[in-house]
């Protein structure tokens, strides 16, 4: 009896406990990370000497103390965090470190340094998800529970892209009470059209589960949605601890359900699962619905804040009309494979981008490895064939870039025919390619002046342009040897140059001056490299070049300090920034300036661009590929065109003209760049 008493004196949770922590804010504004102590007896606490360890170090200062009832913050930024959350709020101090966005162990420990509770929390189930940079903070249910079991936290409610969180007063979630605990909840995400959807949890409760039930929601395109709810049978163990499971009626094609379990016990508590204060506030289902088989991938994007619905006509710009009433992270979004696999991703969000769609998906809900896309149908229809094909080569040249192929999209039961996909660089796409997902990634912005402002950035937002401002500069002062030097010391030189020679390649006249991105390892001895973006005007192609895109003659100088385009100037008409008439030239670019006029530099990139007409830009090689890309997408032009209520036949000559024309670039600029190749590299 008194082992047992003392295991159970050994359980309470101590008088001050770890309340909240907000380790990942929206938009990785890290300045705003705090953790917030509860003291949840009936007397003030002494806290001085007492400190954190872990992921944050902090010390509290002599005559620190909590009153009965009362919150303390301690935070990364003290400034920072009052100008969002308010001057009232008390704040022991500012902590040292910063908490992982992954997960972290943090411990408080009393001023003889025993541990007095830790919490070691993760971004991923059973976790809840919200507060890993989807604006919530992290929320301890009840303070009778332990803080180590994720059952004990939720997300706080959030506004969308701005920071929540409850620092200084009861948090959102809280409960006297600990809730029933609802985990393994199964059932299928694709059933077939027609059959039941059977939804199984395993749900405890230590006062005893008196009912579990199903609320779901049904939807198709262009409906406001049903409600309903079913009862959970108990189909083995007790009242304390069992598996329930319930069977949602046969699916109609084309239907999503949207549902959550609700358990309640004998003393009156209740949890729903997922919590209404997630960013996917439910689980989800979707009956497939019949398609034209296809050998590209199918995608079925469903608004649920109703886009209208009704027959559309166009040319191959062809799209839905623009709603600005469709609302982020209320998509559902289904992904079919030519092979028959589904994939269901829902509360995704959407938005319009210039010629079509961005996608964000969950970081625990990728699709293929991505977290987010664009899809494109923008200009007339050789743009999405030369982007595939630019990106293809990048690829086999060793560059770090994105993924890319091509959908068939159906936009609210609208077919709106293929369509480009690009995967977004982002945190999640370094992760995958290999990079520190903790590096500077910046968009070149072709409009804006000045490093800075060119340098869009897209990473560590809150810790400035200093490195590419320094970079530039340093390029700029440099030459000879030392210029040679300082470009092997902080760029990866052999995909830099891969970047260029691809460039020189596919004729990507406007990739020296702009649509690239740039990233920095800050890691020590972490390099620069070039990311390409936006290959639509390649392959022949540039304003107001020749129609049947036989121009191959882009001097092996271009993007290179002194380069002035062989007299050609200007862009987009006579009334560019840069003067003159149509042509493709732009000014040398931050980074290709310099490097591509190093003499030492330009030979590491002549080399590489002979090895890429030698073992890539061939048309034994890459020839099979532009094949390839015809099989897979000649169904889709002409399926494209019936859709719109055209014939296709006029789309197809186009298609074909197009395919020949990749065929004879891949011939005549090879050509082209093996006779002015310098002597040493021929």
């Amino acid at each position: 009896m008194l082992c047992l008493a003392a295991c159970a004196a050994a359980a309470e949770p101590p008088p001050v406990i770890i309340n909240e922590v907000m380790y990942h804010p929206p938009r990785d504004q890290d300045v705003l990370q705090y953790v917030e102590l509860f003291n949840r007896s009936e007397q003030t606490v002494d806290l001085s000497g007492w400190n954190f360890k872990g992921g944050l170090k902090f010390t509290f200062p002599d005559k620190s103390s909590i009153p009965a009832g009362g919150f303390l913050v301690t935070c990364r930024d003290s400034r920072a965090f009052q100008q969002k959350y308010g001057a009232t709020i008390h704040i022991a101090g500012d902590f040292t470190g910063r908490l992982k966005h992954s997960g972290e162990k943090i411990e408080l420990l009393d001023s003889r340094n025993n541990v007095v509770e830790k919490l070691k929390y993760a971004d991923h189930a059973p976790w809840p998800i919200g507060p890993d940079g989807y604006a919530s903070s992290l929320e301890r249910i009840c303070p009778e529970g332990a803080a180590d079991d994720p059952n004990n936290w939720s997300s706080s409610r959030a506004a969308k892209g701005n920071p929540g969180g409850t620092p200084g007063r009861t948090n959102d979630s809280f409960s006297k009470r600990p809730l029933p605990v609802i985990e393994e909840v199964k059932w299928e995400r694709c059933p077939k059209a027609g059959e039941p959807v059977v939804i199984s949890a395993n749900i405890k409760g230590t006062a005893g589960i008196a009912q579990a039930e199903i609320s779901y929601t049904s939807f198709t395109a262009g409906s406001a949605g049903t409600a309903s709810k079913i009862k959970m049978d108990r189909i083995s163990g007790d009242e304390h601890s069992g598996q329930y499971r319930a069977s949602i009626p046969h699916l109609t094609a084309g239907t999503l359900i949207r549902f959550n379990v609700r358990a309640a016990d004998n003393g009156g508590a209740e949890r729903i699962q997922p919590s209404a204060n997630e960013p996917r506030s439910a689980f989800s289902a979707y009956a497939l619905e019949p398609t034209t088989p296809a050998l590209i991938p199918i995608v079925t994007v469903l608004n649920l804040d109703q886009m209208p619905r009704g027959s559309q006509r166009g040319n191959q710009k062809f799209g839905p009309p623009r709603n600005d009433s469709m609302k982020s992270g209320n998509t559902a979004f289904v992904y079919l494979t030519p092979h028959g696999k589904a994939e269901l991703l829902d509360f995704v969000e959407v938005r319009r981008r210039s010629g079509g769609w961005k996608a964000h998906f969950f970081k625990d809900q990728l699709l293929d490895g991505m977290s987010g896309i664009n899809i494109i149908f923008e200009g007339p229809p050789r743009w999405i064939l030369s982007e595939y094909l630019s990106y293809e080569l990048y690829r086999r040249a060793g560059v770090r870039t994105e993924k890319s192929g091509h959908v068939r999209l159906i936009m609210d039961g609208r077919q709106l025919g293929y369509h480009l996909f690009v995967e977004q660089p982002n945190k999640t796409f370094l992760t995958r390619t290999g990079a520190n997902p903790e590096g500077n990634l910046y968009k070149i912005l072709w409009y804006e002046r000045g490093v800075v402002r060119q340098h869009e950035k897209k990473t560590n937002l809150d810790t400035g342009h200093a490195d590419v401002v320094t970079l530039i500069d340093t390029l700029n002062k440099k030459s000879g040897a030392a210029q040679w030097a300082y470009i092997q010391e902080q760029f990866d030189v052999s995909e830099v140059a891969s970047y260029y020679a691809v460039n020189m390649c596919i004729q990507n006249w406007d990739g020296f001056f702009n649509n690239y991105f740039t990233y920095h390892d800050t890691n020590r001895g972490g390099k620069w490299e070039i990311i390409p973006w936006d290959e639509d005007k390649t392959w022949g192609e540039y304003d107001g070049g020749p129609r049947d895109y036989n121009w191959f003659d882009m001097p092996l100088t271009t993007g290179m300090n002194g380069d002035s385009g062989a007299g050609l100037r200007g862009f987009f008409g006579g009334g560019g920034p840069f003067g003159g008439a149509n042509s493709w030239w732009r000014p040398p670019g931050f980074f290709s300036g310099p490097l591509l006029a190093n003499p030492q530099f330009r030979k590491q990139f002549e080399a590489k661009l002979r090895e890429l007409c030698d073992t890539v830009f061939n048309e034994e090689k890459f020839g099979p590929i532009i094949e390839a890309l015809k099989l897979r997408l000649r169904p889709e032009v002409a399926f494209r065109a019936q859709s719109m209520r055209g014939t296709g036949s006029g789309a197809l000559q186009q298609f074909d003209q197009d395919i020949a024309s990749y065929h004879r670039q891949l011939a005549n600029r090879r050509k082209y760049i093996l006779a002015h190749l310098s002597n040493d590299v021929r």
